[in-house]
């Protein structure tokens, strides 16, 4: 639920007018919204699940306390000096992934899983760093900066319109809000579903619908279990099953040292595990029994289907299931360019110049909508101050 929030009542009534509403309470939006709150803008920030954090998901095994995440998993310090300023500056704790570089192959149905030497270089996992209390702590931490009133969960915008000076949000329960400025730090193609009049330029809508959403169709799993026997073994719990009847594709520890866990992406793609809702976690159990032994079966099962979340998963994304997204294609310039004279911007991962579909990529994100849009309202209160 969100932070403060709970049980609070979506958008109802005419909301006060504000500098800057920001639509999306992932990562960007909670950075975005941070930076404008230090530096004294007038904001609000609306989501329309239930809860922050975007495709930040982090469940909580009730056998014994593990958080487990069922959306992104780890950063690298390395290569994402963003995500390690801000970790960092936050006080959160790390935890590094088990990384040997040897993994558990299962290649063939018929045969015994073997231990092998990973093809990468750095280990499987190059140096990856987990939050100790899940990605999870990252949205709380943030969340617990920002004033509870002006973070409102539940509100599904259905459309934006140019009124003058101002821009106009409708949302789906009828409440509306007037704002200097728009941010929408939702993944590019859901922000290409809203009603916008006057409509977007064709080129910015084109933009918008070519941008693959990350993880949009991914499915992952985590099993939380009494023990952790692969931790004895040189793969440190780390598999990849690559025969056309795998159901985990990857799976790796996702657990604490005194809580075990493992955690996986599903193989299947989205229309089969439709199919097989059902029957997919003793599919999932089988799996993990054939590669880690009776310990790592019969565990208690979180499944997050992404497909199935529409603040997650468009119509185009749906339909191009199984044409996995590369993160080095996005940063598509025309995401970054404001539309309706500078007042409404793009965000979310995929608008990112570095880092694109990351954590870090939303970061990059909020530091450039930052600079903008503060310059943006800062000018206007400049002239406003004009006799």
């Amino acid at each position: 639920a969100c932070v403060g929030l709970v049980g609070k009542p979506p958008v109802t009534e005419p909301q006060p007018p504000c500098e800057v509403a920001i639509v999306g309470a992932g990562l960007c939006g909670l950075a975005l919204a941070h930076s404008l709150q230090v530096r004294g803008v007038d904001w609000r920030l609306f989501e329309a699940r239930d809860r922050l954090g975007g495709r930040i998901r982090t469940a909580r095994a009730a056998a014994h306390g593990a958080p487990l995440d069922l959306g992104p998993s780890w950063f690298w310090p390395d290569t994402q000096p963003s995500m390690a300023r801000l970790v960092a500056d936050l006080g959160l704790q790390t935890v590094a992934q088990p990384d040997d570089g040897r993994v558990r192959l299962l290649d063939d149905p018929n045969r015994a899983p073997r231990d092998v030497a990973a093809p990468t270089t750095g280990g499987l996992h190059a140096g990856a760093q987990r939050l100790a209390g899940g990605m999870a702590a990252l949205v709380q931490a943030l969340a617990e900066r920002l004033p509870a009133s002006r973070v409102q969960c539940g509100a599904v915008l259905a459309g934006l319109a140019r009124d003058g000076a101002q821009l106009r949000l409708r949302f789906a329960d009828g409440g509306t809000l007037a704002a200097g400025r728009v941010v929408l730090a939702l993944p590019p193609r859901l922000a290409a579903q809203l009603a916008f009049d006057p409509p977007l330029p064709p080129e910015q809508v084109d933009a918008l619908q070519s941008a693959p959403t990350w993880m949009a169709t991914a499915a992952k799993a985590a099993v939380a279990l009494p023990q952790a026997p692969w931790r004895e073994e040189p793969h440190r719990g780390n598999a990849w099953v690559t025969h056309l009847q795998a159901v985990l594709a990857e799976t790796w520890d996702a657990g604490t040292a005194q809580a075990p866990a493992l955690a996986g992406f599903v193989a299947l793609g989205a229309d089969v595990r439709a199919q097989y809702r059902r029957g997919l976690p003793k599919l999932i159990d089988s799996q993990l029994t054939m590669l880690f032994g009776s310990a790592a079966g019969d565990g208690e099962l979180h499944l997050a289907d992404w497909a199935e979340e529409p603040f997650t998963c468009g119509t185009r994304d749906r339909a191009e299931d199984g044409v996995r997204p590369n993160h080095q294609a996005y940063g598509e310039a025309r995401l970054r360019q404001p539309a309706w004279e500078g007042r409404l911007w793009f965000g979310g991962s995929e608008t990112a110049t570095r880092g694109g579909g990351y954590l870090e990529g939303a970061l990059n994100a909020a530091a450039r909508l930052r600079r903008e849009v503060c310059e943006a309202v800062f000018a206007a209160r400049t002239v406003a101050a004009c006799p």
